[in-house]
Formats: C-alpha cells, sequence, structure tokens
C-alpha cells in the first residue's frame, strides 16, 4: 500500500511538473533557433530526471515485492514443518492403535519412534507461531506424544517383570491421541493450503 502512495505521488509531481513546463512554454513561445534549442533542453532535462526517478521507484517496488516473497516462503516453510511434526504424532497413534504385534519388542519400537518426534516438539516454541490453528494443533500434539509415550513407556516396563504388557489400554489411549489430533492438524492443512493460494502482497 505504502510503494503505491509513494508511486502515486511521484506520477502526481512529474505531472504536475510536466504541465508547468507546458503553461510556461505556451505563455512564452520560442520565436528564435536559440530559443527552441533552450526549450529543448528543458523537456529533455525534465524527461531524463522523471525517467529517473521511474527507474528507482520500480527497483524499490520491485525489491519489496522480493522481500515480500521471501517472508511469505519463510512463513510458510516454518508452519509447514509444524504440520509435519503434528502428522508425526497421529501417524505414530495410528501405528499403535491398529498395530497387529503386541510383544514387548513392539511396544520397545514404537517408544522409540514416538520418542523422537516427542523431542522435536518438545524443542518447537509454539509462539514463535503468528497462526493460531498451528499454535493449537502444536499444543495438542505436544499433550497427546507426551502422554502416549508414557504409556507405552510404563507398559514396556510392566512386560519386563513379568506383569505383562498391558497392550489394551495403549491401543485405548492412542485411539484417544489420535482423534484429539486429527482435528486441529486438518484445519492447520487447510490454512496451509488457503496461504499458498493466497497472492503476495506487492
Amino acid at each position: 500500500m505504502k510503494s503505491k502512495l509513494e508511486s502515486a505521488a511521484v506520477c502526481g509531481a512529474a505531472v504536475l511538473i510536466g504541465g508547468a513546463l507546458i503553461g510556461i512554454f505556451a505563455a512564452y513561445p520560442p520565436l528564435t533557433p536559440g530559443d527552441w534549442a533552450a526549450w529543448a533542453q528543458a523537456f529533455g532535462s525534465i524527461a531524463a530526471v522523471g525517467l529517473g526517478l521511474w527507474v528507482v521507484q520500480r527497483q524499490r517496488t520491485l525489491e519489496m515485492r522480493r522481500h515480500a516473497e521471501l517472508a511469505a516462503a519463510a512463513r510458510l516453510s516454518l508452519h509447514q514443518g509444524a504440520l509435519q511434526l503434528v502428522g508425526a504424532v497421529y501417524q505414530v497413534s495410528e501405528k499403535v492403535k491398529s498395530h497387529p504385534d503386541e510383544t514387548a519388542l513392539d511396544l520397545l519400537h514404537l517408544s522409540l519412534e514416538l520418542e523422537g518426534v516427542t523431542a522435536a516438539l518438545a524443542s518447537v516454541d509454539p509462539l514463535r507461531f503468528d497462526m493460531p490453528r498451528a499454535i493449537d494443533a502444536l499444543l495438542v500434539a505436544q499433550a497427546a506424544s507426551r502422554k502416549l509415550l508414557s504409556h507405552l513407556q510404563r507398559a514396556y516396563d510392566l512386560s519386563l517383570d513379568g506383569r505383562g504388557h498391558k497392550w489394551a489400554p495403549v491401543k485405548e489411549f492412542a485411539e484417544q491421541a489420535s482423534e484429539a489430533v486429527k482435528p486441529p492438524m486438518e484445519a492447520l492443512r487447510a490454512a496451509l493450503g488457503e496461504m499458498q493460494e493466497a497472492p503476495t502482497p506487492n
């Protein structure tokens, strides 16, 4: 918006100067070859100044547009990274919920997989994001991943001391985690789709 106002101001100034020059030319028309040369020089100088102003303004507009595009790309990339982490929690929850095997080794593998996702989520500060749906999705995913990891690790610990691995409660909580994470994840995905389709501001 600011660049458009500046462009309008430059154009307006050029029109005023050009109009004033034409008015003077009409009031005092050239009579001799020397007068014509002087007027030609004056018009040429004004044209050169106007062209220079236009070039400077054009370069500034292009630079501002480039910065806006880079900022939009960085913002999109940041939010896409958040979506990937939230999606990873959902995928692990789905995997736990529908896992066909029920051994201690399965619990260990799933715990290690979710532990990496949980650690990555713990390093993310939701306040870095300016999109409410990203913040909501990250907070839900962080809470769900921590709780599901705790259930998996407890089930694995129980399996080591001979009390059984209690797989059913783990699957039940995995289903709850999946149901909790999916709505904000889909809302964030839709918001990112809208962000990608939105035109870059000039």
